[in-house]
């Protein structure tokens, strides 16, 4: 028993800092105070996607910096660092879901293979940044479903 304790005290410090960011998305966006926004082309804008900048803004002080594109183009620039987020309506079964992070939908419309989900994608492995996203997203959509 002595000897489980003393080993996980050793393991402890690798430990500090969990969960992190590869490329340091969450401090950047802090350290900046901007995160860069890719808006898909044709994407409604929606009060849920409003409040979900405005979440994001108000946890990080940092301001949303959009531009606007086709699905494709941000999300290979989103999953090559160049963009921080992305915000679009996707198929729920998009080819995209292991290449990039999605948030929980903020709104859907359809169902099975012609589901639609409004949400936010994220680079994979900016743990940080995908948390602290996908936590913005449930609040939004709660308190969306509770109007």
């Amino acid at each position: 028993m002595r000897w489980i304790a003393l080993g996980a005290l050793f393991l402890l410090p690798a430990c500090h800092g969990l969960p992190q960011d590869p490329e340091d998305t969450l401090e950047n966006v802090r350290t900046a105070r901007q995160f860069r926004v890719g808006l898909v082309a044709g994407t409604p804008d929606t009060l849920e996607l409003r409040r979900l900048l405005g979440e994001i803004e108000r946890q990080t002080g940092a301001r949303p910096r959009i531009a606007g594109d086709g699905s494709e183009a941000l999300l290979t620039e989103l999953s090559q660092g160049k963009t921080d987020l992305v915000l679009g309506a996707f198929a729920k079964d998009s080819p995209w879901k292991t290449k990039v992070a999605f948030a929980p939908p903020l709104r859907s419309t359809g169902s099975g293979k012609h589901a639609i989900e409004v949400k936010a994608a994220m680079q994979n492995g900016e743990n940080s940044w995908i948390i602290l996203v996908e936590r913005a997203s449930r609040r939004v959509s709660q308190s969306a479903r509770e109007r």
